[in-house]
């Protein structure tokens, strides 16, 4: 019996001084800022006839959610900057106005290849048109 106790004993010890088995943490993977892939200076090649072109893709800082895109859609380097939302691989430009009156909205997708495929409304005046662009990284 005296054995048996003691045993027990030093299977208690055993257990509590042993370092325990860390099965991870609870602390989420910081995935980084969901922005920064869009972020830079990009070539546009579109279906509008507006030409070739470069849009700079900037982070809003005053919305972490959110990109400044200047010259999109060719408005000039001195009008408004468009406002898109960055959800998961897509960049969201809810209508808005920019450059002289013009009224944009659309989408555009970051791809595998690294180029950003867009889907965009420009409306110019009472001429509307439905563009395409692929934007490649500078």
């Amino acid at each position: 019996m005296r054995l048996l106790k003691r045993l027990f004993i030093l299977g208690i010890l055993f257990l509590t001084l042993s370092p325990a088995c860390d099965l991870g943490t609870d602390d989420p993977v910081d995935p980084g800022d969901p922005r920064d892939k869009f972020l830079g200076d990009w070539k546009v090649n579109e279906s509008c006839n507006r030409g070739n072109y470069i849009v700079t893709i900037k982070p809003d800082d005053s919305n972490s959610s959110q990109v400044l895109l200047e010259n999109f859609a060719n408005a000039g380097p001195d009008s408004d900057d468009a406002v898109g939302l960055v959800v998961s691989n897509s960049i969201i430009v809810s209508s808005q106005t920019i450059g002289e009156g013009w009224t944009v909205s659309g989408n555009g997708e970051y791809k595998q290849d690294g180029t950003i495929s867009w889907n965009y409304s420009l409306v110019i005046g009472a001429f509307q048109e439905d563009c395409t662009a692929v934007y490649s990284k500078q």
